[in-house]
């Protein structure tokens, strides 16, 4: 039976634009990806083998929370 590993991704672009202001993937801050633009996360999350399956918008924080699936390797 195939398995799956996921990641919770929380972006906070600024308010007008595509640019990060920060970024945390289970709970940990990629600092290196900070005024990135989402585009060029999600594709490189794509490239990783990341599939993004849900996203969320939290509109009173303009948070915006995305849940990637990859097969899990056994």
């Amino acid at each position: 039976m195939q398995k799956w590993e996921y990641i919770l991704v929380d972006a906070s672009p600024y308010p007008f634009g595509d640019k990060l202001i920060s970024i945390y993937i289970n709970g940990q801050e990629w600092r290196d990806w900070k005024d990135r633009e989402l585009h060029e996360l999600v594709n490189y999350l794509g490239n990783e083998g990341w599939e993004l399956v849900a996203i969320r918008h939290d509109s009173k924080n303009d948070n915006n929370y995305f849940i990637f699936k990859r097969p899990k390797i056994t």
